[in-house]
């Protein structure tokens, strides 16, 4: 069985300084990733309206340059602690989440790569395999966010796999396809057998949470129940997909 690792590296000074532009100007509805880039980067936050895009790259451009110089030691601190945070849960938990989805790992693919950087959000790259991270996490988050973002890797084979008539355009949002894979983490995670490997409480978005049925149950706690059940993996992920569908689609 082909198990990867998770290799954390330094975010360069320009892939940084590019994310924190994307954040400025990004709104998916679902989380307000301008409104964190404001708090992450509180100078950004004297910006008028109607500043051009221009004038607004340039700002950022400072900004990031002076912390990223300032912090440039931390990122690489983080990386090594972050490494061996995680490198204790690396390959239980891959074995076990390929076993899981019943889906085999890419092959030649030994490496998804992490990058460090003086970030607000943690994105993740589908076709690279890849996601960001900030510094300051504490040992558990940095746990949490690795389970988190490498299930979508899994996932999405997954998914291909029982609906390769979904375009993957839709795995990012705003699209439901997208939305259902970021509540699922919380019905997978918070079950057996991942629940036996880490002690973490894993949690989708915050809006999700709020979300109730015709008959008055919260989503994600019925989400949380087709998980459970001792059905087949494909069952589960279409039983959960068709129940979404009737509150969201």
């Amino acid at each position: 069985m082909i198990l990867p690792k998770i290799k954390f590296k330094e975010m360069t000074l320009k892939e940084n300084i590019d994310l924190i532009k994307w954040a400025y100007y990004e709104d998916n509805g679902s989380l307000d990733v301008h409104n964190y880039t404001i708090e992450y980067y509180p100078e950004l936050a004297s910006i008028e309206s109607g500043t051009s895009r221009k004038k607004v790259y340039k700002i950022i451009e400072d900004v990031v340059k002076r912390d990223y110089e300032k912090y440039k030691t931390r990122i690489e601190e983080e990386c090594i602690r972050y490494s061996r945070a995680w490198e204790k849960y690396n390959n239980k938990y891959f074995e076990t989440l390929t076993k899981y989805l019943d889906i085999k790992w890419i092959d030649n693919k030994d490496e998804i790569i992490a990058t460090v950087g003086l970030i607000p959000v943690f994105p993740r790259y589908l076709d690279k395999c890849s996601f960001s991270v900030s510094t300051g996490l504490s040992e558990e988050k940095i746990i949490e966010v690795c389970a988190h973002e490498t299930l979508h890797f899994w996932w999405f084979l997954k998914w291909q796999e029982i609906h390769p008539e979904i375009p993957k355009r839709e795995y990012d949002s705003p699209y439901l396809t997208w939305q259902y894979s970021e509540m699922v983490t919380d019905s997978i995670l918070n079950n057996n057998p991942f629940s036996d490997i880490f002690n973490f409480i894993e949690k989708g978005y915050d809006s999700f949470y709020e979300l109730k049925d015709h008959e008055d149950k919260k989503v994600m706690d019925v989400l949380r129940n087709i998980y459970a059940e001792n059905i087949a993996i494909e069952d589960k992920i279409n039983k959960g997909f068709e129940y979404v569908k009737e509150i969201l689609g």
